[in-house]
């Protein structure tokens, strides 16, 4: 319809007395109206296809069109633009019959006025609105319905009722899908519905149905039903008493629910849960270990350092390098059992650190020195085109390292040799590619034993079904072959029965920015340092590793984190040292407080060292960590780093 109140009425009439007739009226009628006129039925059509037109009056005779053809191809043509037909027979019956047709109202040639024709209008109009309501609603109800029986397909759900004199249900197809029926195939009673529940849930269902029925309650339940005489459902069943007025029945109506993805579900995260809650309890044992470990051995690494700087005569010197070389084969055991722990519970997570490349191939080669010396083999490092720093995880690169060289220590005959080579190619955007090789001259292995070993889960279930044998080579590998798949990298074994052995690594790795820190820089100005840590060997061995550096530097002690945040509220110091796991206050909570008035560089120092707890470490304000055991020089140029940083 027009958008103004001006109706556009088309008239289609041949007899141009008629016209005049019907333009008379319209005036008489009241109706507000714009008349166009067309002489035939083509001419009509052309004229609502280039118009908005809001009613039709129909003459059912024309010249190129008559009788009722004329009305349905209309109708056919136009069915959204409401029709008035005009005839000139006295016929009710011709009138009834135009209205089914789909016309609005007839009017008889002769027969009407100026204001019958304007109440015919008026009410053409309001019943062609009428219609088209009741057709839209109609199509909604269609759809409504239509989406109503897909969401209960898709949500295995259906609705039912029983009546509760003769016992006979009805089901909706959904009902019929999940009983495992063709919808419609069977009449199903409620006995029926009985027959199908789980044996031991049945009692409770046919209370549960007796008590439905003795109340006006929605009542709500889930049990199990049996399908094929082997498949178990799991039904979630509503019921509610509804009496029927209009055939004074009752009638017990309900719900039904396929529910048995969501229990299986359920099962699924309660057994996730268990084994998530069995995985956190492993985890944090493994760090527990990890922690009363490594800390006893930092205690052991800086009471070496300090013996080996005492100006100790040859014998002890040669004592200290064997304690040092046991302390580091010890810390490589050490890790390649947490190592080895982690693997067996896929929690393996890259820890980055900078490391010293050099210094950290040359304490590898030392350690395996000794094995390989023992085993009367040649062990020989060369390297080249080496940054001297890269970016990696030291514990994984030297598990690695130790697995892959006690591997071709055992395998390689006396007098044998084995030749580590190592190479950094550098890429864009400070990244590279670590390369080494391990070559052995020992006994070889068949294709078939090299192609095993790459595959790490093959490897651990060798390892746990060998009873007898050695099983060092299956385990060692596994560790190798897992740490290598998390670094991103690749191994290449290569190898001949008889002849030797060599396996090829390549790992991604980043070279960090320089730092500003040379060895054998010292503090220039007086620096007081408070140190929080609460194991007394490690405070007695920090402190004085601290004060061997340079007598310029200064050390007070915290013993746990309270006492440090009330020291430094009181003193004030240059740099702050926080052990992170202690009693009372620890290092996070402690370094929080800190942060809090001051900006003071703070270093903290932790026996587990790990992405995450760098970023609690960062979260909370603390400026850089370092993991124990750690190097003294390590410790000085994480200090000057922090104090170089401040000046600037």
């Amino acid at each position: 319809m027009s958008t103004n109140s001006t109706l556009k009425i088309l008239l289609i009439e041949d007899n141009p007395g008629d016209v005049k007739l019907i333009e008379v009226f319209l005036k008489e009628s009241s109706v507000k109206h714009e008349l166009i006129h067309a002489a035939n039925f083509f001419e009509g059509t052309e004229e609502i296809n280039n118009n908005n037109i809001d009613l039709v009056l129909l003459d059912l005779t024309l010249p190129d069109s008559t009788g009722f053809k004329t009305l349905s191809t209309f109708l056919e043509k136009f069915p959204r633009i409401p029709v008035l037909v005009l005839t000139g027979i006295n016929n009710e019956i011709v009138g009834n019959q135009a209205i089914k047709a789909g016309a609005q109202d007839f009017l008889v040639k002769g027969q009407f006025d100026g204001k019958l024709l304007g109440r015919s209008i008026r009410y053409s109009l309001q019943r062609f609105k009428t219609q088209l309501r009741l057709e839209e609603a109609a199509r909604n109800l269609e759809i409504s319905e239509k989406r109503n029986v897909e969401a209960q397909e898709m949500a295995h759900f259906g609705n039912w009722e029983v009546d509760i004199v003769s016992n006979e249900m009805k089901w909706t197809d959904e009902i019929y899908r999940i009983f495992g029926f063709q919808p419609g195939s069977i009449n199903p009673t409620l006995s029926d519905y009985i027959n199908y529940v789980h044996i031991e849930d049945r009692p409770k269902i046919e209370e549960f149905f007796q008590n439905a029925a003795k109340d006006g309650k929605l009542h709500n339940i889930e049990h199990r039903i049996i399908i094929d005489g082997r498949t178990i459902k799991h039904i979630a069943l509503q019921a509610k008493v509804y009496h029927e007025e209009l055939n004074n029945k009752i009638l017990l109506v309900g719900a039904v629910q396929d529910i048995t993805e969501r229990k299986l579900s359920e099962q699924l995260i309660i057994e996730k849960n268990i084994s998530s809650k069995a995985s956190k309890i492993k985890e944090e044992a493994l760090a527990d270990m990890s922690f009363h470990i490594r800390t006893p051995l930092s205690s052991i690494v800086n009471l070496l350092y300090l013996l080996e700087n005492n100006n100790a005569n040859a014998q002890q010197s040669e004592y200290i390098d064997g304690l040092k070389t046991s302390v580091d084969d010890l810390s490589i055991m050490i890790n390649n059992l947490l190592n080895f722990s982690v693997l067996m519970s896929d929690k393996i997570k890259l820890e980055e650190e900078e490391v010293h490349i050099s210094d950290f191939l040359a304490s590898i080669h030392k350690v395996m020195k000794i094995k390989a010396d023992n085993a009367n083999v040649e062990l020989n490092f060369e390297s080249k085109e080496l940054p001297s720093k890269l970016l990696i995880d030291p514990n994984k690169v030297t598990q690695v390292f130790y697995n892959l060289i006690d591997n071709a220590i055992k395998y390689t005959p006396e007098n044998g040799s084995i030749i580590v080579e190592c190479s950094c190619k550098e890429a864009i955007n400070n990244k590279a590619i670590l390369q080494f090789s391990i070559k052995d001259n020992g006994v070889g292995m068949p294709k078939s034993k090299v192609d095993e070993l790459v595959e790490a889960d093959k490897l651990l279930e060798i390892y746990s079904e060998e009873k007898t044998g050695d099983q060092k080579r299956p385990l060692g590998m596994a560790i190798v072959t897992m740490l290598v798949k998390t670094m991103k990298g690749n191994i290449n074994i290569n190898s001949s029965e008889g002849e030797g052995t060599s396996f090829d690594i390549s790992i991604p790795v980043k070279i960090p920015k320089q730092l500003t820190f040379n060895e054998g820089d010292k503090p220039d100005i007086p620096l007081k340092i408070l140190l929080v840590e609460d194991h007394f060997l490690n405070q007695i061995a920090t402190k004085k590793v601290l004060t061997t550096w340079s007598n310029l530097v200064s050390v007070d002690i915290a013993e746990n984190g309270l006492i440090g945040v009330e020291k430094f509220r009181e003193h004030g110091y240059d740099i702050v040292l926080m052990d992170l796991q202690m009693p009372v206050m620890n290092g996070i909570e402690a370094s929080t407080k800190i942060r809090e008035k001051s900006n003071v560089p703070i270093i903290a120092l932790t026996a587990n060292s790990s992405k995450q707890e760098a970023n609690k470490c960062y979260e909370a304000g603390i400026n850089d960590y370092i993991a124990k055991p750690f190097k003294p020089q390590d410790l000085y140029a994480k200090i000057m780093n922090q104090l170089i940083t401040v000046a600037h």
